[in-house]
């Protein structure tokens, strides 16, 4: 959509209200579904923050919203007539991830601070638009990586980067569940649920006709509305890879994999690896929609494999595995002096190994990010709407979280290595992969200018 239509009859370029310490937060949610619902359940328990409008393309998940907030807030088919009120302070925008851009820059330019949900973007050029419209327009922009407010988190990326594990050098992020074979199946295109504005839905991307598998929480297995697994648990584990390596970018990715065993009529792979070079580092990601076997007893989880020993985190626990330092003594001797010595019918004396522990062992179980850590979170950029301060997930954080996982669908779609200068924020000599940085919008939605 062209930003020049949006300004007709709309708030935007509308300073945001100034907040003193006691003012209540007056909110609009955008996106009605399983994740806007928490979160309007998560303001209705937040005091001092009041809901007064609420907007989705399906009627009756409106309705079914406005009467969890007690009828106080106004419904809405288009989440551009939130963005009109000047009453409302911010926004969440909680739609498929194809919307994400769109929504926080519109709603930036209109004077809102916005908490976006994670995968923060559907590409890497919506990412860089994001944060140019929060710099430019001065609003706190919130990415929902809630595990940047979870304590055992903050934890974990203390003890790498304090060298508790010494220097890492690997470290492994997968996903992992048995869908198969069937998994969500094969249903035939057909109309629309009735109240659900099916062309609005798709809104940017390209036409097409509606299946139920399209719609709701099955997008994420569309290349038109998001990344696959890679951008949406890889969103979360890039994330906290980056962090507690102190990085912002890979150098390069490469990606394998494929739709091998499911039957359904997903688009993105049930197989999956990407490789992802950092400096000093390699990290990967995997995941395998058929084949739930446990990886270290997790379903999912993060390895950092250090020097001194492995730290295995999750979001309900986290535990470092020592390194075992063996004596080795006559081990180090010179090998062509035991050739030698073994030519002359002698044997060289070895002492008896004694493992000794690299660092201290530490183990922390039963942790749940939920629901503390997630309101936490919440709280957070509550607190940076007064404050004015960058939240715990700002939007360049999670610009640069995600980033690293495009990297990984596009490397996967053209089937080679990608380069990346994180620096021009371009792919470097690959014209074919290049083209991937951006998309196409169906008229009449285009990427607002900032």
């Amino acid at each position: 959509m062209e930003r020049r239509e949006f300004l007709k009859g709309s708030a935007a370029l509308a300073p945001g209200r100034v907040l003193g310490a006691n003012d209540r937060i007056v909110v609009g949610q955008i996106g009605c579904g399983a994740r806007g619902l928490y979160e309007v359940e998560v303001c209705l328990r937040t005091p001092g923050v009041e809901i007064a409008a609420v907007a989705d393309v399906f009627e009756p998940v409106v309705a079914k919203t406005v009467e969890k907030i007690g009828g106080a807030a106004k419904g809405y088919s288009d989440f551009r007539r939130i963005l009109d009120r000047k009453d409302i302070d911010a926004v969440f925008v909680s739609t498929p991830d194809h919307w994400h851009a769109i929504a926080t820059i519109l709603a930036c330019q209109a004077g809102k601070d916005v908490y976006c949900e994670k995968p923060l973007s559907h590409t890497i050029q919506e990412g860089r638009r994001m944060v140019e419209a929060a710099r430019n327009y001065r609003r706190v922009v919130q990415t929902g990586s809630q595990q940047r407010s979870a304590p055992h988190f903050r934890k974990i990326v203390e003890l790498i980067q304090g060298g508790h594990i010494g220097k890492v050098m690997f470290v492994e992020c997968w996903n992992v569940g048995n869908e198969g074979p069937e998994g969500i199946g094969n249903p035939p295109d057909e109309d629309p649920l009735p109240g659900l504005d099916w062309d609005m839905y798709l809104g940017p991307a390209p036409k097409a006709p509606y299946n139920r598998n399209r719609f709701v929480w099955n997008y994420r297995w569309f290349w038109d509305y998001s990344g696959g697994m890679m951008t949406d648990w890889g969103a979360h584990h890039m994330d906290v890879v980056q962090w507690a390596m102190g990085v912002d970018a890979p150098l390069s990715a490469y990606a394998t994999g494929g739709k091998f065993c499911l039957k359904d009529n997903r688009e993105t792979p049930d197989t999956f690896t990407a490789v992802f070079e950092y400096p000093g580092f390699t990290a990967t990601y995997s995941h395998r929609a058929v084949n739930a076997r446990r990886l270290e007893g997790r379903v999912y989880g993060m390895l950092f494999h250090g020097t001194l020993g492995t730290l295995v985190v999750d979001r309900s626990s986290y535990e470092v595995i020592p390194e075992m330092k063996i004596d080795r003594g006559m081990l180090h001797t010179d090998a062509v002096s035991e050739l030698l010595a073994s030519l002359r019918g002698e044997r060289l004396a070895r002492p008896k190994p004694q493992p000794t522990p690299q660092c201290e062992p530490l183990k922390e179980t039963n942790i749940s990010i939920d629901p503390s850590s997630q309101e936490a979170h919440v709280r957070n950029f509550f607190e940076c709407m007064r404050s004015r301060q960058k939240p715990v997930a700002d939007v360049e954080i999670g610009h640069r979280s995600v980033t690293a996982c495009h990297l990984g669908v596009i490397a996967y779609k053209v089937g080679h290595k990608v380069r990346w200068d994180a620096q021009q924020e371009r792919i470097v000599g690959d014209a074919e992969a290049q083209r991937l940085l951006s998309k196409r919008y169906r008229a009449p939605w285009s990427l607002p200018a900032v």
